[in-house]
Formats: structure tokens, sequence, C-alpha cells
């Protein structure tokens, strides 16, 4: 009987433990993985997933999620692991009805300053949405919003 009761209560304490890392940041206005508006627009990059990863035969991309020019249009950056050339831009329209490719340009204009953080998706993650297996994917598109924010620290 005492066996179960402190097993109950450090089962108990694992699970105040997790739900603390949805906890709000202090002076965010949203919680990470909240649903709110970069969520739907990281939608918007999956729906769009034929335009970010495209089936060209180059397996592993790297990948970050931003909002370089602070206009709340996110950003999704991709490129090759082995290339330090500018990435290819993608931005929510305004209308957050599709993606408008950014030129080198206005990239140049938008990284003077800024810090990106990089994360590389699993081929098979990648391929997901092209499967209708959405959920891993977009969680490391928020994710990377998160990291690239300043809300999360680290990858994961």
């Amino acid at each position: 009987m005492r066996f179960g009761k402190i097993l109950l209560m450090g089962l108990m304490a694992a699970c105040l433990m997790g739900a603390s890392s949805r906890a709000w940041d202090e002076g965010n206005t949203i919680c990470p993985g909240d649903g709110g508006a970069e969520a739907e627009q990281i939608r918007i990059f999956i729906k769009n997933w034929k335009k970010v990863y495209p089936m060209d035969g180059e397996p592993v991309r790297e990948f970050a999620v931003t909002d370089l020019d602070g206009n709340g249009l996110l950003e999704i950056l991709v490129r090759s692991p082995e290339s330090e050339d500018i990435p290819v831009v993608y931005e929510v329209t305004p209308d957050h009805d599709g993606l408008k490719k950014r030129n080198k340009k206005w990239y140049s204009r938008q990284i003077s300053g800024q810090s990106i953080a990089w994360f590389v998706m699993h081929p098979e993650t990648a391929a997901g949405p092209w499967t209708g297996n959405i959920d891993d994917a977009e969680a490391m598109l928020q994710d990377s919003y998160d990291v690239n924010t300043g809300r999360k620290e680290a990858f994961g």
C-alpha cells in the first residue's frame, strides 16, 4: 500500500513537471504551440509543402522559421546543409492564402545582425506532409519559430 502511494506521487510529480514545458513565458503574448497566429501560418507552410520541400532528389535540407522583417508574416528559410549560400525564402502572404518567394536582396537586407538557428529535418519527417503525416513536421517548424524568437533556448 505504501509503495503504491509513493508511486502515485511520483507519477503526479512527473506529470506536473511535463506540464511546465507548456507554461507561459513572462512577457510573451503567445504560449509556444498554443495554436496562435503563427501556428496558422505554419499550417500554410505545410499546405504548400511542394514549394518548401520539392521532391527533387535532394533528401536533406536545413530549415528555419522566422519573422525577419517583423511584419507578423512568417518566413521559412530552406537550404542545403552543404551550402552557405543564401537560402530559398518563402513568406506567408498577407491574406494567409499561400506563400510568396522572397528574393536574395530582400534576405540580405533582413539578415543583417540576425542570428538564425537552423535545423535539419530527417528525410522521413520532411516527407511526412507528402504522405499526410504532418504532425512531426508541423511540430518541428513550430519549434524552429520558438527558438528563433527566443521563446525557447534549444530545439526539442
